[in-house]
């Protein structure tokens, strides 16, 4: 369910239109191509990769990541690009209350990892 909802907005409508009448199978590297999956792995590895993934958003805040999320997916929707853009700054004015967009700057201009503020 949610495939005619969903793949067209991963693939675009003529790649998805031609996959969905004719259910054709494809590969990883076709998947890839399509941009239908980010990145392929050798079997045995998609756990280490995953947490590789993992560990890379954790690095960032917590407000920033949850934020990131759910504007994107939101926006997904958005009738224009001014409502997208009123949500994103929107969520920009209330992330600098905590403290961790100014801490991302200070960090940046002394070249150290952030120190993030728990929400």
């Amino acid at each position: 369910m949610g495939t005619s909802y969903f793949l067209p907005r991963l693939v675009g409508p003529g790649r998805a239109f031609e996959l969905m009448t004719t259910g054709r199978h494809f590969d990883a590297s076709e998947a890839l191509e399509m941009g239908l999956v980010q990145s392929v792995v050798a079997e045995g590895e998609e756990v280490e990769k995953a947490l590789e993934t993992a560990r890379l958003i954790v690095q960032n805040n917590e407000y920033g990541v949850w934020m990131t999320k759910t504007g994107m997916w939101a926006n997904l929707d958005a009738p224009s690009l001014r409502h997208a853009m009123e949500l994103e700054n929107r969520t920009q004015v209330l992330g600098t209350f905590t403290g961790n967009m100014g801490e991302a700057m200070k960090a940046f201009r002394e070249k150290r990892d952030p120190h993030w503020k728990p929400l």
